[in-house]
């Protein structure tokens, strides 16, 4: 098959490379442990929100983040009625949304920061198929494992590549339209849950990523998953991106579900609005036995009709992408 599809990437790809490493309670174990990345005064202002949490015990999954992202929701909407003359937040509540801000996005940065990289085994056919097929990708997670070897390979080199993600000099949606020619020949990379790399409107790149430094104007979703909707809706570059996202499922032949949990409920139901596509699902076969994981992706993807579940035991020994898709009989 060389017909464009959308990949979806999530968490297993880092995963699969090193399960220690790349897990959600790893990063949040480092940035709670790490002074020079979250100060004692932050922290003690983020253990207001989240009872059962110390100096010791940090947070272990986007779950107990929940009455943390109430607080700084609750902080910003207030934010957004007062003035200079009714100011409605005192400085500990504003200090609340910095000291949160900047511990996701270190959360988040610490997944750059692995120094690991994909093998060519599983890059290499990867990287062919987007360039043949014109594929899009879209990335759950935040490290830069597809990311770097994507800019060194010249997929994505602005639109002399295939994949374009709105970033020129900056963030603007007009740098994700393509006409004419280009509607055919370039495809999206999108960030669905945000990158620490993008900060206001700008995108770090090069060697400033090693000197990035967490910010209140981040587009990083680490929350639980019934507020993600909402944290998505707050970014221009996010929101903007699950627009495309939703375009990028249109134009597609198939749908390429790859490391991913499937327990991002706001993610299931924009690609269940085109499950009569041909939808392939490549997980860890320790995700499940078969017939219930291919029962869950199912009901997930509201009784999509033409599913195709691949378990591997490893999931970057995957990689015959252009026919993944069983031809019909």
């Amino acid at each position: 098959m060389s017909d464009r599809a959308t990949i979806i990437f999530g968490n297993g790809l880092g995963m699969a490379l090193d399960p220690d490493y790349f897990q959600l309670k790893s990063a949040l174990y480092s940035v709670w442990n790490d002074s020079d990345l979250l100060s004692k005064d932050q922290k003690k202002l983020i253990q207001t929100a989240l009872p059962g949490t110390s100096d010791e015990v940090y947070p272990e999954s986007e779950d107990q983040l929940n009455e943390l992202q109430v607080a700084i929701f609750a902080s910003e909407l207030l934010k957004a009625y007062e003035t200079e003359e009714a100011p409605w937040l005192n400085e500990n509540s504003r200090e609340i949304v910095a000291a949160f801000k900047k511990f996701i996005h270190q959360t988040s940065h610490y997944f750059h920061r692995s120094g690991k990289q994909l093998p060519d085994g599983f890059l290499d056919p990867l990287v062919e198929f987007i360039k043949t097929s014109k594929s899009h990708v879209a990335l759950l997670n935040y490290d830069n494992l597809l990311y770097d070897p994507l800019l060194r390979t010249k997929v994505m080199d602005g639109y002399s590549g295939t994949l374009i993600d709105g970033f020129l000099d900056e963030f603007s949606p007009k740098n994700l339209d393509r006409y004419g020619t280009k509607q055919t020949n370039l495809s999206w990379f999108l960030h669905l849950h945000g990158s620490p790399l993008f900060v206001g409107n700008k995108k770090c790149g090069g060697a400033s990523r090693d000197f990035l430094e967490a910010e209140e104007e981040c587009h990083v979703v680490l929350t639980h998953v019934t507020h993600k909707p909402s944290v998505i809706q707050t970014s221009d570059i996010l929101s903007e991106y699950w627009k495309r996202f939703d375009r990028a499922l249109s134009e597609s032949e198939s749908i390429i579900v790859f490391g991913y949990s499937g327990l991002d409920t706001h993610l299931n139901e924009v690609i269940a609005k085109h499950g009569h596509k041909d939808i392939a699902v490549i997980e860890w076969e320790g995700s499940g036995n078969y017939e219930e994981r291919l029962n869950f992706w199912k009901i997930s993807f509201d009784d999509a009709p033409s599913l195709t579940l691949i378990q591997k035991k490893n999931i970057l020994e995957f990689n015959y992408w252009a026919t993944v898709i069983p031809p019909p009989f």
